[in-house]
């Protein structure tokens, strides 16, 4: 997905801690990025005084008055302590979001931006990252297409009843003007690997409005081992006789399953189409 925006690097700020925060009071941040040198001033040819593993937990105490831009991502630099060393990390590797599996504590997720470009068409391409680890070590990680440059709003609904999946990850889908909620991305975790399953976005104009949304097993209506994709489908045409406008609104429902790779939709069970109208099966 791709959005237009202003051609400013988009930046990654964090709060850091003052002098005057009590210890127990400290807010934390985790590794983004896996293999990070922590160095001993803020500048990428600053020498370099250990490396960081995937989530290592940093207490950020100062923010650096300069900037590095990689990535077409802004950010400042960072002074943290590690245990008994003391440096500076870039902003960009830190994570804007940081949560657990449900199906194993010990597995870990790291959200943010991955990049920021625009393309010969003019138009900003966003891309954003979602990395798995366990102790310092990671296992898998995806780049998506997202809609804006600040984060986007995630949640773990773990896996809905469904098998051969551990952790569902909701991501709403941001409008890329107004920011408002159009849609959701699910992205599935399973066996140590990461996919994108669907996007399923809301759409109006003048004439037609389309909304989605899936189904769980878990869910009051579901269905056993099945995902149930709901579509609603508003035409909105003008009556020639009078013109007037009339709503034909009508549901779409389809049927699909999860192998553990990818979803499918069941042959043995046709979609559905129902006219909200005149309540009559199509």
């Amino acid at each position: 997905m791709a959005s237009l925006f202003a051609q400013t690097a988009p930046e990654v700020q964090f709060a850091t801690n003052s002098d005057s925060t009590l210890v127990e009071e400290f807010s934390h941040e985790y590794l983004l990025a896996h293999r990070v040198h922590l160095r001993e001033n803020p500048s990428l040819k600053a020498k370099k005084v250990t490396v960081l593993d995937i989530g290592t937990k940093l207490t950020l105490l100062e923010k650096s008055p300069n900037y590095e831009e990689l990535d077409g991502i802004r950010s400042n630099w960072y002074k943290t302590k590690v245990g008994k060393e003391e440096g500076w990390v870039w902003g960009g590797m830190i994570a804007q979001k940081t949560f657990g599996s449900q199906a194993n504590y010990d597995v870990k997720f790291v959200y943010g931006l991955e990049s920021v470009k625009i393309n010969e068409a003019g138009i900003t391409e966003i891309k954003h990252q979602l990395r798995a680890f366990k102790s310092g070590q990671q296992i898998d990680k995806i780049v998506f297409d997202g809609y804006v440059s600040s984060p986007m709003e995630i949640k773990n609904i773990g896996n809905k009843g469904l098998f051969n999946v551990e952790d569902i990850l909701a991501l709403q889908i941001p409008h890329p003007v107004s920011e408002r909620p159009v849609g959701q991305l699910y992205i599935f975790w399973n066996n140590g690997k990461f996919t994108n399953v669907a996007s399923l976005i809301d759409y109006s104009d003048a004439s037609y409005a389309k909304s989605e949304q899936f189904v769980f097993p878990s869910d009051m209506e579901g269905i056993k081992s099945t995902i149930v994709l709901e579509t609603m489908i508003t035409d909105y045409h003008a009556v020639k006789a009078n013109d007037m406008t009339k709503e034909n609104t009508k549901m779409v429902v389809s049927f699909y399953t999860w192998d553990g790779h990818q979803l499918s939709q069941k042959a043995a069970l046709p979609p559905i189409s129902t006219d909200l109208v005149s309540g009559r099966n199509e």
